[in-house]
């Protein structure tokens, strides 16, 4: 069997912490380098040293330094280094069209569906897929930390789930083999585990909530 940790990062740095932002950067800012807020920073710390993540093989995280500000207290604890992959980036959401007040419930329920300059449920599944199927190939048996976001995440989870409810207020309801295993707003960070058989089909999947980090949403 092999495990596989696939965690959302810690809480970001809220957008009214910067006074201004010059508007060539604010784009690049938002989607690739927001860091980590003081809290996240330790949420994070606290997360590594939680018992179910110990013993970990190997890490591989997105190529977003919220991610990789996340992951890096629990390979700092043990011993491990970072494998990076802009595949398991964020959705690039793009330009929300103002006139559609419905766009995140559509874009969970129409695979096809994007903004403009924006990726769809679809292409997002088909890139995170592609690099979790390497990752799984070259780690049979191994316990294994995946460090994205989510978009990322429940769009590929959906492709082995079954999306039950999602509303405006991002509460997300999905069961798996009519089991459901969330009902709730994403958390920061979240840990999704995964269990796979030999041939990479998932048998099981979990949420796994800790004591010591309630819930703190920081947006998907």
């Amino acid at each position: 069997m092999t495990t596989v940790y696939m965690i959302r990062h810690s809480n970001k740095l809220p957008s009214d912490f910067y006074e201004s932002i010059n508007e060539e950067d604010n784009l690049y800012l938002k989607d690739n380098n927001r860091i980590l807020s003081i809290e996240g920073e330790e949420r994070s710390r606290i997360l590594a040293n939680e018992n179910e993540l110990q013993n970990i093989d190997v890490v591989y995280t997105s190529s977003m330094v919220r991610t990789q500000s996340t992951a890096k207290y629990l390979c700092y604890n043990q011993n491990l280094k970072m494998n990076v992959d802009k595949r398991l980036n964020e959705k690039i959401t793009g330009i929300i069209n103002p006139n559609i007040k419905d766009w995140y419930i559509i874009q969970y329920k129409d695979k096809s569906f994007k903004n403009e300059k924006g990726e769809s449920q679809e292409e997002v599944y088909n890139r995170v897929n592609e690099v979790m199927e390497e990752i799984l190939n070259k780690n049979k048996n191994k316990r294994i930390a995946v460090f994205s976001h989510g978009y990322a995440i429940t769009y590929y989870l959906l492709h082995f789930c079954k999306l039950v409810n999602v509303d405006n207020d991002r509460k997300l309801t999905i069961k798996f083999k009519n089991k459901v295993f969330m009902d709730k707003i994403l958390n920061a960070p979240e840990v999704f585990k995964l269990i796979f058989d030999e041939n990479n089909n998932l048998i099981d999947i979990n949420i796994i909530e800790f004591d010591d980090l309630p819930y703190l949403h920081g947006g998907i």
